[in-house]
């Protein structure tokens, strides 16, 4: 295509003349598409407005080409979002909706602490929308609007963009809309990189010739001759619609850093046209730079604004590393950078290679220097008939909860804590003491029932956990124990010169006690804003000024936080998504656990920050994680490391997935399949037609599924936080279930064909979980949990959303449910010293009639109402009953007796059919996972680590 201005020769492609950046597009007008697509009118939602019935508009707070986006709130589970919808000329555009679908799927892939959150992708009323982070406080545009940033401010900012960016390469994607109006500085110091509307997969390396793909739309481009897009940072790939890469994105970040320092973009001009013009043939304005910018900064910024691609820093990690370096040495010239004259130099090589020679012959003959040493792996057996033990071990594995070795500072001994399995209910845990120089252990006298060893910065003294007690003793066992404090349960420990951090219990903070004893100091409370219910595995930095712990957000959590608390203030901030155990090591690294596998990330310890993305180093390490069981999923790893440079661990990973079979059971208790797959079934319901089953899963995720018996197809009904126990209403349109993320829970109900949002039904403070409702639905029997009396028995009246007592008691008292009829209510009870079936008249007043005879739990009614069902133990009985005069007993009998079935408390885990024939249960699958008996020695290990995740340094 001639250039109509200076008769050049441009590509077909090309947007602008690559002599003088004329636009070529249409003559300099803009193409009917974008001149319509400026025009049309995007239509504004108004403040309180509501959105898919639970997103409440607060205010608009910004507008590009992909979307419109608001300030709103989620009135389902009380948090800011930012909602961002499509404008309405667009949805009749396939390929607009697409690109829109695929911001969704590419931000929802990205899971990086300086890229913006996704939370979902919805529609309604005609309209496309995400859900995304609402990120508090100002863009970088804003911020450079008040002046030029400090330099060490430009290069911390400009570092956290590269962080972001570089995970987004690393899974294939560039943003390709980089700019200060795209970068969010939160409140608390950390950088987001927002709208990946534009970004691009790698293998999609063709440009646009459209102008209506170029980047971001503004209001103000509405006149001849204009792009769409903030022209002043698109490189010059870009702006002359050629093939871009990840290139691009290092030159809009050249170009972020230069405005941050120079408080004005880098290519300027009073029209796009003239910017096109400066970025492909001009040169930035050096000179508007701070005379005091170093000179290594200046070359970086030279490094990402070569006008050729190829002459560029080629990848984004590059300039994260070039900008650590910075901030480390920020007014300094790099040695190589230093100028000698040629005559010195000749002479100083010719010194230094004469007296290099010499030097290298005496240090072979005299230096007692050795060469960095290969990792050497050994195993370490636990003492026969022992195993590893941690409390509250998992019923299925016999895999230890909490930390149960520590390595000394020089690698010289290991202390466990085992217990003797064959002792059974009598065994009880202790500590032993494994020297390496030594082929067996020493067992610490006055440890029994000790777990969670943690060794004495000296080595002199071990602490640990026994007795509801924090205790320690000498590593020597010359003196008896002594009780630091009171704790009535461990989370971690970790022990700096004269105190120990620890946390106390599955919902709490972290405490700080003295070495000698005393009254334990309160660290931090968990913030339920921040969805924070526990703090927990505490470890010392170095200093003793800071402390890395473990955020979880639930009991159940299986992607729990790592965070970093500064003690002069008090204040914490997270460090890593997806990570628990942070310990830091003194080749510069943290290493945490993630799912399993023993990550390493470069750690600054001057300015207490993460450097760079974690690498996975050790593979299969135990790690307690599992969904279902809370006490046993404290997120603790098997693994302790040596300053001197050894690795102790335990193998065997993260416990499989919990798979269970849903089965019919007949009243003889012959079985056959329910569904032809396994699945993590939990607590499953049928509908009132008999088509469907509404389960719960447990494990990782807790979440509703239906199961439709007649196609066969499997649906899943909830998406976030913990749903469980669901409970049709009797017309068979929606399920009420109970719902939370935090340790309380509510019940919310959700219309099964998913055409709106759930909504809640009670905002109680206890934990709820819904039972059984009344024939007419109007009224639902559920538990309540979290008093000082246990399990309780409510009724909620759906009309009102009251929430009244029905049996409150000293004892505890569950699994209700509403007869048939509506006039009686089945429960179980244990005041008599053991749970029992009992009935009582509805609503009241009356007595109460005992059902079962010698143990009952989960009694269920027969749907004619004729009979009544229970099980004890692995039994399954039936009840005959008459109600003329009060309820009595006529029979009472035992069906079958078979052992495998899960059990649900407080509500039910099984259902029964139409006919009264058969029973629908879960199975359970044994998960197979053997008790832990070694550990693996890896010595030099530290030399390894830094192998594998270099930190530059020597």
């Amino acid at each position: 295509m001639k250039c109509p201005k200076c008769q050049a020769d441009n590509s077909d492609t090309s947007r602008f003349c690559s002599n003088c950046a004329t636009q070529l597009t249409r003559g300099g007008q803009p193409s009917p598409e974008l001149t319509k697509t400026l025009e049309s009118p995007v239509h504004a939602l108004t403040k309180g407005s509501l959105v898919a019935g639970k997103y409440r508009i607060i205010d608009e707070i910004g507008r590009g080409g992909m979307g419109v986006v608001y300030d709103a709130e989620d009135t389902t589970l009380d948090r800011r979002v930012a909602v961002k919808i499509l404008p309405e000329i667009f949805t009749a555009d396939p390929e607009r909706l697409a690109r829109f679908e695929r911001e969704a799927k590419i931000l929802a892939s990205l899971n990086h602490p300086n890229i913006a959150t996704i939370y979902g992708l919805e529609e309604a009323d005609g309209k496309r929308f995400l859900i995304m982070e609402m990120v508090e406080g100002e863009t970088l545009a804003e911020r450079i609007s008040r002046g030029p940033l400090p330099l060490r401010e430009a290069l911390d900012v400009c570092f956290q963009v590269a962080e972001g960016v570089q995970a987004a390469h690393e899974k294939g994607i560039i943003h390709r809309d980089l700019k200060p109006a795209n970068i969010k500085l939160t409140l608390e110091g950390k950088v987001k990189v927002l709208d990946f509307g534009l970004a691009k997969a790698f293998h999609e390396g063709r440009a646009d010739s459209d102008l209506s793909k170029s980047p971001t739309i503004t209001e103000k481009m509405t006149v001849p001759g204009v792009i769409l897009g903030t022209a002043a940072y698109m490189s010059p790939e870009q702006a002359k619609g050629r093939p871009v890469d990840k290139r691009t994105d290092i030159w809009a970040l050249g170009c972020m850093l230069f405005e941050s320092l120079a408080g004005k973009r880098p290519f300027l001009g009073d029209t796009v046209t003239e910017t096109i013009a400066a970025i492909l043939r001009g040169e930035p304005d050096w000179d508007s730079l701070p005379a005091d910018t170093p000179k290594n900064v200046r070359a970086v910024l030279r490094q990402c604004l070569q006008k050729d691609a190829k002459d560029r820093l080629h990848d984004i990690a590059d300039v994260r590393l070039e900008i650590d370096a910075l901030t480390t040495y920020p007014s300094e010239q790099t040695p190589a950078a230093r100028r000698f004259s040629p005559l010195l130099i000749i002479a100083s090589g010719a010194i230094l290679l004469l007296s290099g020679t010499l030097l290298d012959r005496l240090l072979m003959k005299y230096s007692k220097h050795t060469p960095d040493l290969p990792a050497v792996k050994s195993i370490v057996r636990v003492e026969p008939g022992l195993w590893l033990d941690g409390w509250r071990r998992d019923s299925e594995a016999q895999r230890p909860a909490r930390t149960a070795m520590a390595i000394s500072n020089d690698g010289s001994f290991i202390v466990y804590s085992a217990i003797e399995e064959n002792l059974g209910a009598q065994a009880k845990s202790r500590l032993y003491v494994r020297r390496m120089d030594e082929s067996v252990a020493k067992s610490l006298a006055g440890t029994e029932g000790g777990i969670h060893p943690f060794l004495s910065p000296d080595d002199q003294w071990v602490g640990f956990w026994a007795d509801s007690q924090m205790k320690k003793i000498p590593i020597n066992g010359d003196r008896p124990a002594t009780a630091i404090c009171s704790a009535r349960g461990i989370y971690g420990a970790s022990w700096h010169d004269s105190y120990i951090v620890f946390a106390n219990g599955s919902a709490a903070g972290l405490l700080k006690v003295s070495t000698d004893g005393g009254e334990p100091e309160l660290l931090t409370n968990p913030d339920p804003k921040r969805e924070e219910t526990s703090h927990r595995l505490p470890s010392w930095l170095p200093n003793g000024q800071a402390v890395l712990f473990t955020i979880m957000r639930h009991g159940w959590d299986m992607q729990p936080w790592i965070a970093l608390l500064q003690l002069d203030t008090r204040e914490w901030r997270v460090l890593l998504q997806n990570g628990a155990d942070a310990r830091y090591v003194p080749s510069g690294h943290l290493v945490f656990l993630r799912q399993g596998t023993l990550m390493a990330v470069r750690f600054d310890l001057n300015k207490l920050k993460i450097v760079g993305q974690p690498y996975p180093v050790v593979e299969n390490v135990v790690q307690a994680l599992n969904g279902m069981n809370t006490g046993y999923n404290s997120g603790a790893g098997q693994f302790s490391v040596s300053p001197k440079g050894s690795l102790i661990y335990a193998a065997g990973g993260v416990l499989p997935p919990l798979e269970n079979s849903l089965v019919w059971v007949d009243t003889k208790g012959s079985e056959q399949p329910a569904v032809a797959f396994t699945f993590p079934f939990f607590a499953p319901r049928l509908s009132p037609d008999g088509r469907r089953i509404a389960y719960g899963t447990s494990g990782k995720e807790w979440q509703i599924w239906v199961y439709d018996l007649d196609s066969g197809t499997n649906s899943r009904l909830t998406a976030e936080g913990r749903a469980s126990y669901p409970v049709w209403t009797r017309d068979g349109k929606r399920i009420v279930f109970e719902w939370h993320k935090s340790l309380a829970s509510n019940l919310f109900w959700q219309v099964v064909d998913g055409s709106s949002p759930m909504e809640r039904l009670t905002t109680s403070a206890a934990t709820e979980n819904p039972a059984s409702w009344s024939p007419n639905s109007e009224k639902l029997a559920l538990v309540e949990s979290g008093s000082d009396t246990g399990y309780d028995i409510s009724v909620l009246e759906t009309g009102s959303g009251r929430v009244s007592a029905f049996l409150h008691s000293n004892y505890a008292e569950c699994y209700p449910e509403f007869s048939p009829d509506g006039r009686w209510i089945a429960y179980s009870s244990n005041e008599s010293k053991r749970y029992e079936v009992y009935v009582r008249p509805f609503p009241g007043p009356g007595g109460k009639w005992q059902v079962s005879g010698s143990g009952g739990m989960q009694p269920v009614w027969s749907k004619n109402g004729e009979r009544l069902f229970y099980k004890w133990e692995d039994q399954v009985w039936m009840v005959d009953f008459r109600t003329d005069s009060g309820f009595s007993i006529t029979n009472r009998r035992i069906l079958f007796a078979r052992s495998g079935y899960s059990w649900g408390t407080p509500i039910r885990s099984y259902d029964i059919s139409h006919d009264g024939l058969r029973f629908l249960m879960v199975k359970s699958e044994q998960r197979k996972a053997a008790p832990v008996t070694e550990m693996i020695l890896v010595q030099n290990w530290l030399e390894e680590l830094k192998r594998l995740v270099p930190t530059g340094k020597k």
